[in-house]
Parts: C-alpha cells; sequence; structure tokens
C-alpha cells in the first residue's frame, strides 16, 4: 500500500547509488507528500529485484525529501545522468544519479 500522504500515485526510477557507481543498481520509489508538496524517498530496492521486494512494499515509508537540482520542480524534468539529493530522516543527506523511469 502507498504512503497515505502521496495522493497521485510515485515514480519508480532506477539510480546510480553512490552517485559514482558506474552502473544503475536502485530501484527508487518517490512520491509528492500533500502536506508539503515535496517529494519524499518512499522506498528502494536492488535494481530489477521485485522478486525480492514488491513495489507495494517498498512505496510506503518516508525516507526522506528529494532536492531535486537547480531550475528543475518535477522528477520527470530529470534527465539521464543529472544528480540530486536525498535529505535522508536516518543518516546523513546523500547525492544519488538518475538513470531512468522504470
Amino acid at each position: 500500500m502507498t504512503h497515505s500522504e502521496v495522493r497521485a500515485g510515485y515514480h519508480e526510477i532506477a539510480v546510480h547509488y553512490p552517485a559514482d557507481s558506474p552502473e544503475p543498481n536502485t530501484d527508487m520509489f518517490i512520491g509528492r507528500f500533500q502536506r508539503d508538496r515535496k517529494y519524499h524517498l518512499l522506498g528502494h530496492r536492488p535494481l530489477g529485484r521485485s522478486d525480492l521486494f514488491s513495489a507495494e512494499s517498498e512505496s510506503n515509508q518516508d525516507l526522506g525529501v528529494v532536492e531535486l537540482p537547480n531550475g528543475k520542480t518535477r522528477l520527470s524534468d530529470l534527465q539521464r545522468g543529472e544528480t540530486f539529493t536525498i535529505h535522508s530522516v536516518e543518516r546523513k543527506p546523500y547525492i544519488v544519479k538518475y538513470d531512468r523511469r522504470k
């Protein structure tokens, strides 16, 4: 079940984490929360491992706020190779590199 703050669905994207990783290696689930209109990381899993973690099981958390690059207002504005920051609730902010929508 998707996080209760997300009303319009979520994005499933492939990213490089850490950002300097040579290949995309992580699926991230990101949705916009109603209360603050910001994108939040709802969950993540190893790239393509839906056999271990379903999208439903990985889209119901709040793991931090997503900070898009300057000039970007929507997740769909990202281009392959651009980096963005996750302001995690559990640790220091970290940077990932966008690869593609899933």
